[in-house]
């Protein structure tokens, strides 16, 4: 191989590289497992370097790295993680329900930390269903998704399998579960709801707020404890629609 052809093949395992990196990137930044703000930058990036040094493809054609194709292959490690995100999206709704029914919606209001993203019991499941979900390995089933996709998606290329239905469908699957989740609750509070409202006929001098609040809050640590106890399905459940829409992409393979 004369010197000309090194530096070709050398120029080529380079763009295999960074163009894997920035796709590790981009599952690294959306995965809601991974994307855990409290960890160093290092931390976050080591994984980053090492994966695509394992994962990437031989180098085969030469690719041109360029703007588009580097946000292309950002664009592929981000849509697969934030796949899993609008998956729990089951659980957003679920804890909005919960809060806007017991009255914990009030907490939002005046916490000091108003950049919560969601209200102190979507907070608290949110961070038991990331648990569950480490501990069924399903960070490391998205890892192998992507480094499946490095074979099935060459570098540089769109997953020409993703289509505006197949999101439109995972959003609505996620709607829908976290809607019947949340049936429950409806039930229960409409129960309590109406026999407050009987007593409150009843005994009109009796401080309906104080003694709603008291039943309602316990109310809805039963509810969590409730859904707690089904975390491991409930995970199961969402990562697995998470998945089937990231595998309309990389082609036929597992559901």
């Amino acid at each position: 191989m004369n010197a000309t052809g090194l530096d070709a093949a050398l120029l080529g395992l380079a763009a295999t590289y960074l163009l894997s990196s920035v796709r590790f990137l981009g599952l690294f930044l959306a995965l809601p497992l991974l994307s855990f703000r409290g960890l160093p930058l290092s931390l976050r990036v080591a994984p980053v370097l090492l994966l695509a040094l394992v994962a990437s493809p031989p180098a085969g054609a030469p690719v041109n790295v360029d703007l588009l194709c580097i946000g292309s292959e950002l664009a592929i490690g981000l849509v697969i993680g934030w796949s899993l995100r609008l998956a729990m999206l089951a659980v957003d709704l679920v804890t909005e329900a919960l809060s806007m029914h017991s009255g914990f919606s009030f907490a939002q209001t005046v916490s000091p930390d108003a950049a919560l993203p969601s209200t102190a019991l979507g907070e608290l499941l949110g961070m038991a269903l990331l648990a569950a979900m480490f501990v069924s390995d399903v960070h490391l089933v998205f890892i192998e998704l992507l480094a499946t996709s490095m074979t099935r998606v060459p570098l540089g290329s769109w997953p020409s399998g993703w289509a505006l239905s197949g999101l439109l469908a995972l959003v609505t699957g996620a709607f829908s579960m976290g809607l019947v989740l949340s049936c429950g609750s409806f039930a229960l509070y409409l129960f309590s709801n109406t026999m407050l409202g009987l007593i409150s006929r009843v005994s009109p001098q009796l401080n309906l707020m104080a003694v709603g609040f008291s039943i309602s809050a316990p109310l809805a640590l039963l509810v969590m404890l409730m859904l707690a106890l089904q975390l491991p399905a409930l995970s199961d459940a969402i990562a697995t629609a998470a998945m089937a829409f990231v595998w309309q992409g990389l082609g036929p393979g597992p559901p």
